[in-house]
């Protein structure tokens, strides 16, 4: 894979959208073009040889970004595509913990151009519902574990 500095222009406009998020407090950003990519724009950590290899520090964020692709891009579309990508990005105060990764939709091109928002929304309520589930199950599985932390507990008390 071909790898580049962005343009300067490019460079200004993520950083600048980078420091609105205010992440720029708890980790850096790398910032690399690809000549050839699926994604315009693809947020990852490095991986540990990645680190070694590129003596990158453990909060550093890498963005690729499929410039050429980018850049036929209107600005509105540009920051818009920016700012949606740095929601993939979390920072966790407690744990001092970046992760990447977000509920995400996937919907079909032609299926955007045919049903339009109903396709959207409809996707966006599955992501919706499948969040719902998985919370329910850790409160069921946190109720089970008190449940028997309070049965042990009792039985303790009755010997």
């Amino acid at each position: 894979m071909k790898t580049f500095d962005l343009t300067e222009e490019n460079q200004n406009l993520f950083n600048d959208l980078f420091e609105e998020t205010g992440y720029h407090n708890y980790m850096q950003l790398r910032l690399i073009g690809v000549a050839k990519s699926k994604e315009v724009i693809t947020v990852n950590r490095p991986n540990a040889i990645a680190k070694h290899v590129g003596h990158l520090p453990d909060d550093v964020v890498t963005i690729l970004v499929y410039e050429d692709a980018f850049d036929r891009l209107d600005d509105k579309s540009k920051k818009l595509l920016i700012k949606d990508a740095f929601n993939l990005i979390a920072y966790d105060d407690e744990k001092d913990k970046i992760a990447i990764g977000a509920p995400m939709i996937t919907v079909t091109v032609a299926g955007r151009q045919k049903w339009g928002e109903d396709l959207i929304n409809s996707a966006e309520f599955a992501v919706a519902a499948i969040a719902q589930i998985e919370e329910e199950k850790k409160e069921a599985k946190e109720a089970e574990k008190a449940r028997k932390a309070a049965e042990k507990a009792a039985k303790k008390r009755n010997k």
